[in-house]
């Protein structure tokens, strides 16, 4: 075989092959690279975009940020797109059976460019992202002229156990690298470190417990997945319905006991449940206003900064208290009548404004029209646009 054409399951390296499996394992580890990379600008995006409908000018959110988070997203944009390029190179030497030079310069141009995909106009971005995704399967799942004639190793089969059920099966299988999860579960890299841990699964364990019978080290795998699947997915999730089932049915009972018991007591319940919702309003807001077409609060200026799902939390309490509010100034007026209010019957006129300048920062504007009569398009649009937040200006 020629040097062109040897196996070449380094992370990096444009000359040889690579298998399907080795190909997998590598893009995961580019994943996570990558992630480590735009994970600061995805931060700093989410922190200062207006509306939803921002998300989608990639390049004038890119313009805004700040120079050095810009070479940072670069930098390891470029690193990624050469490491993807180069396993893209070997994957289609093998599935070709011989290095094409062109088909393999197109196909990593179409994985460099779909690497920049977040900062480039978003029309674009969409078809480079569709190209690159119908690639990267025909890549993952197109078996190898050369790789298909080596022999079987039953080490690179893909554990399900390891992928499911990563720590747990890590102590019965004694590869207590796999404990990592418990860390990187709370973190985006959760998923990659999964499909790591899958990929590698059956290489960990056949060494660790030094096995010389491999059909019964399948048998002993395929055993555990069946486990690990059951307690995952029917045994966990069925104990966790019974104990929320039981604290419902506490409260709930707890609750209808008390009225029928101690109506007083009941009362003096409701106004303590009151009384907490002013006590968090006041730790948000500096002050508000309930007039008749508008909710008014006020918040100070370094209490506004954060990210977008913040803001619209902070948007969200301030509609959910004027909705307590209005519906006690109602019951005062109107003590045998009933009307509803609502977080979202009052979301519409509830505007949050700066405490010290009087700055509108956010409100929810969401056209009456388009919603009762518009086409979904227009529905969408206004959507992603309802939600508009503003930093406050010095």
């Amino acid at each position: 075989m020629s040097e062109d054409l040897r196996l070449n399951t380094k992370l990096y390296g444009f000359e040889g092959i690579i298998g399907r499996r080795d190909y997998f394992l590598n893009i995961v580890l580019i994943c996570s690279i990558s992630l480590f990379f735009t994970f600061p600008y995805m931060g700093w995006v989410y922190n200062h975009i207006e509306t939803l409908g921002d998300l989608l000018d990639f390049v004038g959110i890119f313009s805004q940020s700040p120079i050095l988070l810009k070479l940072w997203f670069l930098l390891g944009t470029a690193s990624v797109s050469v490491l993807s390029a180069s396993n893209i190179f070997r994957r289609l030497n093998d599935i070709n059976g011989q290095v094409n030079t062109v088909a393999n310069v197109i196909c990593a141009a179409i994985g460099i460019f779909a690497a920049f995909s977040m900062i480039l106009p978003v029309g674009f971005s969409f078809i480079l992202l569709f190209v690159s995704f119908i690639l990267g399967i025909f890549l993952l799942f197109k078996t190898g002229k050369i790789t298909s004639k080596f022999p079987y190793d039953f080490q690179k089969e893909f554990n399900w156990g390891a992928f499911i059920a990563t720590w747990l099966w890590g102590l019965f299988n004694k590869s207590y690298k796999t404990l990592w999860a418990l860390l990187l579960g709370f973190t985006p890299w959760g998923i990659y470190f999964q499909l790591y841990c899958g990929l590698k699964g059956n290489e960990w364990a056949f060494k660790n417990k030094k096995c010389t019978d491999v059909e019964k080290f399948n048998r002993s795998q395929e055993k555990q997945t069946t486990i690990f699947l059951i307690l995952s997915f029917i045994v966990i999730p069925f104990i966790y319905m019974l104990i929320i089932a039981g604290i419902i049915g506490l409260l709930i009972f707890s609750a209808a006991d008390e009225v029928k018991n101690n109506p007083q007591k009941a009362q003096s319940s409701v106004e303590k449940l009151d009384n907490m919702l002013n006590s968090l309003g006041s730790l948000y807001f500096d002050s508000h206003e309930i007039t008749d077409t508008e909710n008014k609060y006020y918040v100070l200026d370094e209490d506004w900064w954060g990210s977008f799902s913040d803001k619209k939390d902070m948007l969200g309490m301030a509609a959910t208290l004027a909705a307590n509010e209005r519906s006690k100034a109602y019951k005062a007026k109107h003590p045998n009548e009933h009307k509803s209010f609502s977080k979202t019957s009052e979301l519409p006129r509830t505007k949050i404004y700066s405490a010290r300048t009087g700055q509108l920062l956010g409100e929810f504007v969401m056209d009456k029209n388009v919603y009762e009569n518009g086409s979904f398009k227009d529905f969408m649009k206004a959507s992603l646009n309802a939600y508009r937040f503003y930093n406050p200006k010095p």
